[in-house]
């Protein structure tokens, strides 16, 4: 797709609070860095816990309820809709596919936990369009699909969402988004997508999104109108991209969407601005977000650190209220 830079939107709720935990942030693309937040040392399969130093390269058919470890997917992944109760631990999926996903996500009650998405043809960051991949994960059929502690780069949209609700959420929390493949401005660069709305019960906790990117960090766009409900945001560290939070843009409908307790980062100036939309009222809350000065970053203003981030886009020592 095209990137379209103001037609963009998202939303989020619950009544859900997670704790935050420690370690260093170092990102590529940046000259910052924030304690607290997911980064090269705790997401990914080097950091599982067990890691045996290798990975298995993987030769067999995914089947309903099994745990996969240790595996190396060197060209990606389908993941049948026949197949359920499955989980990927400390686990690599590769790609080359320009305009296509290393993983595909057909089945249900699939979960990433400790895993890596990379492109298969480059070591490490920078990565060009040519020699990146369109889709780290794609969810092509209804189903819940758990992200947790996974690392994600050299992508065009790290995570595309399909489907969402009470009885099979999506949950991405204590992962790292970043370096997304240099795209020139020839389609949309998000981390998290989703484009289309009418989805319900989404969690994003605890999430590092930071990356240079044409559109959006984390981007629920509603491109038909049909609105979000009860989606937490919240614990997540932003900057970069189009617009580094797409939130609601500028349709109506988002209700109980709970955003708190996120950062937004002045690592990578976002190109139009760190938040796009905002709707108070229907049970959506926004409090205590703040703001970062990050060391090299864009905002060298030391007294704006730890301010209070506003939906209006401002900066204020008292937090919302409405």
């Amino acid at each position: 797709m095209k990137a379209m830079p103001g037609l963009l939107m998202v939303s989020v709720f619950a009544v859900v609070i997670f704790a935050l935990l420690t370690p260093n942030i170092c990102v590529s693309q940046t000259t910052g860095s924030a304690a607290g937040f997911p980064n090269s040392t705790n997401a990914g399969y080097k950091n599982a816990p067990g890691f045996p130093g290798g990975l298995t390269d993987f030769g067999g058919t995914i089947r309903s309820n099994q745990t996969y470890k240790f595996m190396n997917f060197s060209n990606g992944l389908h993941v049948p809709k026949d197949v359920s109760n499955v989980m990927f631990f400390g686990c690599r999926f590769a790609s080359n596919a320009i305009a296509d996903a290393a993983v595909a996500v057909y089945g249900d009650k699939i979960s990433f936990d400790y895993s890596s998405f990379e492109p298969n043809k480059v070591a490490a960051p920078p990565v060009s369009y040519e020699l990146g991949y369109q889709y780290a994960i794609d969810q092509r059929s209804e189903g819940q699909l758990t992200v947790d502690h996974s690392d994600f780069w050299g992508w065009g949209n790290a995570v595309q969402i399909g489907y969402s609700s009470q009885d099979q959420p999506l949950v991405i929390r204590n992962s790292y988004f970043h370096d997304a493949r240099l795209d020139g401005g020839r389609d949309h660069t998000d981390a998290i997508l989703e484009n289309y709305g009418g989805l319900s019960y989404m969690v994003f906790d605890r999430n590092t999104i930071v990356s240079k990117g044409n559109t959006n960090g984390l981007g629920l766009q509603n491109g038909k109108g049909r609105g979000y409900s009860n989606i937490v945001v919240t614990n997540n560290y932003f900057s970069g991209f189009g617009y580094s939070v797409n939130l609601c843009g500028h349709f109506d409908g988002c209700s109980s969407v709970v955003f708190t307790d996120n950062t937004f980062g002045t690592d990578i100036r976002p190109v139009w601005g760190a938040l796009y939309g905002w709707r108070d009222g229907n049970g959506n809350v926004w409090r205590r977000n703040r703001w970062r000065v990050a060391p090299g970053g864009f905002d060298m203003n030391a007294s704006n650190e730890g301010k209070f981030w506003l939906p209006n886009g401002r900066l204020s020592p008292v937090d919302y209220t409405r």
